[in-house]
């Protein structure tokens, strides 16, 4: 009685993390270049039991019961890197960056991701998908507070907010040239990790690549529009109703086997 017992309550944690999964994807709908997080659902493995009966003198023997499985667990969460829809705001600082043609993954056949390299406040290289730049107190374009690195390795800075950015990445600030905003490429995306504040890092730890000038590459940056996330908030919405009515099914299964085991322990027990 207590292997379902244990397999309904798996169920119900893999429930309740894919819900707060979806509630995360939900309140990102509205954050620029968000990309929503997927997980699915595995089986453990399948336990084979067998019985252990001692023997006389001193001997034992084993009998095959039968198979057991032993429940389902949600995997790691990965991100989706699709293109999100575009949205024109005429704001100077809003830069898109727009895939047009990637290398495909020949293991995963997925496309390769394009990020912005941003440099972090204890040195690290980071990499984003925002299309929101600020100025920071130093005239750096910057995401989130974080300076974006030029095709030199170096932060990019401009007299003020009337700049100009070329398709290219070429940043023009009264009629000079202040640098070109690199862009970074992961042809693995299973090799990315989400590191809070809409930047990612590398789970090997090596720096990306630039895809300037990659002849396998084509993409372009457009000022005055921004990416918006790519979640399906009606699906997500779909699938945590989904989740909480499998959650309460398995809830009602651990609560009929209280009942049973209540019953054989304060009824059958006093026979």
């Amino acid at each position: 009685m207590l292997k379902g017992l244990y397999t309904a309550t798996s169920a119900m944690i893999s429930q309740q993390r894919r819900t707060e999964m979806l509630s995360n994807n939900i309140a990102n709908a509205n954050t620029s270049g968000y990309k929503e997080d997927q997980g699915s659902m595995r089986a453990f493995p399948d336990m084979l039991l067998s019985r252990i009966e001692a023997k006389s003198p001193g001997g034992v023997s084993k009998k095959e019961i039968g198979s057991l499985n032993t429940g389902v667990y949600m995997q790691e969460l990965k991100p989706l890197f699709t293109q999100g829809s575009l949205q024109s705001t005429d704001q100077p600082t809003d830069i898109a960056l727009v895939e047009n043609q990637l290398p495909v993954n020949g293991e995963t056949n997925e496309n390769a991701a394009l990020f912005y390299p941003v440099e972090t406040a204890n040195g690290d290289v980071r990499y984003s998908k925002s299309s929101t730049f600020s100025l920071n107190e130093n005239n750096q374009l910057t995401i989130n507070g974080n300076p974006v690195l030029s095709t030199d390795g170096q932060p990019i800075t401009v007299d003020n907010e009337n700049f100009t950015v070329s398709e290219n990445g070429t940043v023009t600030t009264n009629g000079r040239t202040a640098g070109q905003i690199d862009i970074r490429m992961e042809e693995d995306v299973r090799n990315l990790k989400r590191d809070g504040n809409d930047l990612y890092s590398t789970a090997d730890g090596n720096d990306l690549p630039s895809a300037a000038g990659n002849p396998e590459v084509s993409y372009s940056l457009k000022q005055g529009l921004s990416e918006l996330s790519n979640v399906d908030v009606t699906s997500a919405y779909t699938e945590m109703t989904e989740a909480y009515r499998t959650f309460e099914a398995n809830q009602k299964v651990i609560q009929a086997y209280d009942k049973s085991m209540d019953k054989a322990a304060n009824e059958i027990g006093k026979i």
